[in-house]
């Protein structure tokens, strides 16, 4: 019995070592969800900015209008400036031959890998349902055959972005069930609307959309924002009018004014701290 009370005691004595050592931790992640419950700010009380790149390629018209050749550029910059992001390319872009070599890039470099489903389905429009739960299913599993391809698991690009950034709460139920986590990037800015064409009622030239984003930041900061820059090439639209062209000088304006940058991968590493 004695021999008991002294095993006891060792065992009580490590479990409060262990504890005291730090080995068990809490995630302290704090989410900023919309009304159907897709994250649209990480962590707003820290000055960190989660940069997302989405895209498409349009097989309809062989990529003319929506194609992921910005991917490329974005790589670069990113890498001279020792910056990490997180790519949401539709799961077309990975049948593209010119998109293998540069998605084996954003895995081997660190980045965040995921996608916004296979084929670009828009989930909704005005309030009504677009899309069955069968086809987003089906669609959703050719997706993750793309992406595990490259040897990513279900754990590894379980955060995505819904296509179109457009959702309701029955498509945002139906993600849920499949095991995924959504994030969306944050409402207010225009840095996605590098589609619009020159001449066209809404277009927004690229030196408009980084105006918009500074006076953003000076009236609100940007803590926590998930911030999406498409890495496409639109037509009409010269290289120095997109976005992307502009990355590396956003990302040394903001780290002058004392921002960190973050991905998914951190997220999901802070979720899995025991």
């Amino acid at each position: 019995m004695r021999s008991l009370y002294r095993l006891l005691g060792w065992v009580l004595s490590a479990a409060v070592l262990l504890c005291s050592c730090g080995v068990s931790k809490r995630d302290t992640t704090v989410f900023v969800k919309d009304e159907y419950g897709v994250v649209e700010k990480i962590n707003p009380h820290k000055k960190e900015i989660y940069l997302v790149f989405t895209g498409h390629y349009s097989q309809s018209d062989s990529g003319y209008f929506e194609n992921f050749d910005g991917v490329v550029p974005v790589l670069d910059i990113l890498k001279e400036k020792g910056v990490k992001g997180s790519f949401f390319p539709t799961g077309v872009c990975f049948d593209v031959e010119r998109y293998q070599e540069p998605v084996k890039r954003i895995i081997a470099e660190g980045h965040y890998l995921s996608s916004h489903s296979y084929a670009h389905l828009l989930l909704c429009e005005n309030g009504v349902s677009l899309v069955s739960e069968d086809s987003l299913r089906a669609d959703f599993a050719i997706m993750e055959s793309r992406l595990e391809k490259y040897g990513l698991t279900h754990e590894q690009y379980c955060w995505l972005i819904p296509p179109y950034e457009t959702y309701d709460q029955k498509a945002v139920d139906v993600m849920t069930d499949m095991g995924y986590r959504l994030v969306n990037p944050t409402g207010g800015f225009i840095t996605g609307m590098d589609w619009t064409s020159p001449g066209a009622s809404n277009y927004r030239s690229t030196e408009e959309i980084l105006e918009h984003l500074w006076k953003y930041e000076q009236e609100n900061t940007l803590n926590g924002v998930v911030l999406l820059i498409h890495a496409m090439n639109y037509p009409d639209r010269t290289d120095e009018d997109r976005p992307y062209t502009h990355l590396g000088e956003i990302i040394d304006r903001l780290k002058e004014k004392g921002y960190t940058f973050k991905t998914m991968k951190h997220v999901i590493e802070a979720q899995n701290t025991i």
